[in-house]
């Protein structure tokens, strides 16, 4: 091994039924330093990282680590020899508390049984110590995504690796969290800790990187010190084509009439509301953010408008009628579809096939004579291809098996195989390359063109200034301003996110 790489991956291959998802890729990381690794989803990136500590076998090989070479090797070997992972698809002990999920599988103990008061005062002081202001003894049932990330991390710090993988950290949490992790990745790196750190965004790439791999297709492309790349050079190399405009929205002079009227909508504290008077209107053919902090109020207030969860207090009138929606039925009966901020929880049932997804919320469209007609839906279903250019081989593979990007695609199939007159979209590309968030963009742009109204919630400011037509911003579950799109800065937004318009 060369003397300034703590680890390297060597010529690694790996392969599934019908896919080479690695081919020859190579990675050297140094102590101390953040390096990132770049690509479109799909590229392999994740793939890397778990043969790297351990979930999958290479097919060929090697892994050298402190000078020791293995070729085989699975989780429990890797966390001992000092290399721990961050899983971007979370997957935590809900009903356990954020103790029990730290020292899972190596609780203290005291003789035969388990040390309880020494895990919950470790896990205080590692909490305390990451300014994460968290109970250890809260359930985790009762923590957002953000908080789930956030007790991830702290998980991964306790194990004291050498090694800290970190697939996409920061794609459910808000600035002030982003803060707290960069601080800490700094005190890591200080201590000789190495860090490889997926992500698509940009901004973070050139703020923490010291190096930087990409991989395209399975395939390694370039390595380098970070001072070797500029975005749009990286862009090019992650998709193998140049990618120039990511926020392709048409200037709209005029939008049309008011499709939908949300009044003074509430739901009450004591009921565990998380918003108050929520006062906004809709129109034809407009894009209206959604901004503010994670834990603004922003998706329960969609959530509400959508039947997902009742409110207490308010109204809401589409196209002129007042409406009483309670369920998510109801909501599609008026026409209205939600792509949910996590597509696999809440918009697929990703161990069905594609087809299947299709036909989810629109399943009577598809029943002749008492039987479900799989040639509606195929037709349905290749149109969609063509409409949104779904890359996929065959409907009939499973939805876990496409790329993040494509999984969006297929949630934003199952809504429009129906009549969509106002689509809301959470996180629209959350978790998605940069290839992919151009092309989620460009169909949002079409659709509003063709007289949809969406509504996005983003937590991405350049996504909510670029694509915005309005901008609403929610501060603790007040709406503390609407903002047109000439007046729609980034500052002009994070001054309403953090401070009531009142104050």
């Amino acid at each position: 091994m060369e003397d300034n790489y703590l680890l390297q991956m060597v010529n690694v291959v790996k392969a599934f039924p019908g896919v080479k998802a690695l081919d020859g890729v190579n990675l050297k990381v140094r102590a101390g330093k953040v390096h990132i690794i770049c690509g479109e989803n799909g590229a392999g990136k994740s793939t890397l990282m778990k043969v790297l500590n351990g979930m999958y076998a290479a097919d060929s090989g090697e892994i050298i680590f402190r000078g020791e070479t293995f070729k085989s090797h699975d989780i429990q070997s890797s966390l001992k020899r000092g290399i721990a992972m961050i899983y971007q698809e979370l997957n935590p002990v809900l009903d356990m508390t954020i103790g029990e999920n730290i020292f899972l599988g190596r609780e203290p103990k005291r003789g035969f049984f388990v040390d309880f008061k020494k895990m919950y005062n470790d896990t205080q002081a590692l909490l305390d110590s990451l300014n994460i202001k968290f109970k250890a003894r809260r359930r985790m049932r009762t923590l957002s995504i953000a908080g789930h990330q956030l007790v991830e991390i702290a998980k991964a710090i306790s194990q004291d690796a050498q090694v800290i993988i970190m697939d996409e950290p920061t794609s459910a949490i808000a600035d002030t969290e982003v803060e707290v992790l960069f601080k800490q990745i700094e005190l890591l790196k200080q201590k000789g800790v190495a860090i490889i750190y997926i992500t698509h965004k940009m901004d973070e790439i050139f703020q923490i990187a010291d190096d930087i791999t990409i991989i395209r297709d399975g395939r390694w492309v370039a390595s380098g010190p970070k001072e070797d790349f500029t975005p749009q050079k990286l862009v090019t190399l992650m998709v193998g084509r140049e990618v120039n405009n990511i926020f392709p929205k048409t200037e709209t002079a005029n939008t049309g009439t008011v499709i939908m009227e949300v009044k003074n909508l509430t739901q009450e504290a004591a009921r565990g509301g998380r918003f108050r008077d929520v006062s906004f209107n809709l129109r034809k053919g407009e894009i209206l953010g959604f901004a503010g902090l994670v834990g603004a109020g922003r998706t329960e207030v969609m959530r509400a408008v959508f039947g997902l969860d009742p409110f207490t207090g308010g109204s809401i009138t589409i196209e002129g009628k007042p409406v009483k929606i309670k369920n998510p039925s109801e909501a599609i009966a008026q026409g209205i579809a939600m792509v949910s901020e996590d597509r696999k929880l809440y918009g697929l049932v990703v161990n069905r096939s594609a087809h299947e997804n299709i036909s989810l919320t629109n399943i009577k469209k598809y029943v002749k004579n008492f039987f479900v007609s799989d040639k509606s839906i195929n037709k349905d279903a290749m149109d969609m291809k063509k409409l949104l250019d779904i890359k996929i081989r065959d409907f009939k593979v499973t939805a876990n098996t496409l790329s993040g990007g494509n999984q969006q695609k297929l949630v934003l199939a199952k809504w429009l195989v129906g009549e969509v007159k106002i689509l809301i979209m959470d996180e629209p590309t959350r978790g998605i390359d940069v290839g992919a968030k151009a092309e989620i963009h460009r169909l949002m742009d079409n659709f509003a063109k063709q007289g949809m109204a969406i509504i996005m919630i983003s937590s991405e400011l350049p996504e909510i200034v670029g694509m915005s037509d309005r901008v609403a911003v929610m501060h603790e579950g007040r709406l503390t301003g609407i903002l047109d799109r000439r007046d729609a800065t980034q500052e002009e937004i994070m001054r309403l996110a953090i401070k009531a318009g009142g104050e």
